[in-house]
């Protein structure tokens, strides 16, 4: 019995240790932040080459700002660039939360890739900190 408790205890503390690596992995490390506990973007196919981008920030405490500052569309090129396709836009912000999710459609071409590169904002206290995320790509039909 103390052999399996033992091998348990093992299994648990290796599986541990591989979820902070892959959150910073990820470019999202929420120890580096005083603000944030997680923030990131959701990307979804509507059809007709209709994306569905969808954020999350999530705050350590209420918050006085929290969401997107702002928010710019990406679109894979032939030779692997990125390229801005919808220029510098406007996202949301909400205030005296902890957590804030909010959607925004982009119509796009399909066939196309894209990605989105996102400021997200937390003020608490009259600090304010910002990060920048790059969400993963997805293809439009």
């Amino acid at each position: 019995m103390k052999k399996i408790i033992s091998f348990l205890l093992a299994i648990i503390l290796v599986l541990s240790s591989c979820v902070i690596p892959a959150l910073a992995e990820n470019g999202i490390d929420p120890r580096d932040s005083a603000y944030f506990s997680s923030y990131g973007t959701t990307l979804s196919r509507q059809g007709g080459g209709c994306i569905k981008i969808t954020f999350t920030a999530n705050a350590l405490e209420i918050s006085d700002t929290l969401g997107v500052s702002t928010y710019q569309v990406e679109r894979l090129e032939e030779d692997g660039d990125w390229v801005d396709c919808s220029g510098l836009l406007n996202g949301k912000t909400i205030s005296g939360f902890a957590s804030y999710t909010f959607s925004k459609y982009f119509y796009g071409f399909e066939g196309e890739t894209y990605r989105v590169k996102v400021i997200f904002i937390c003020g608490i206290d009259n600090g304010v900190e910002t990060k920048a995320y790059t969400s993963g790509s997805i293809t439009a039909n």
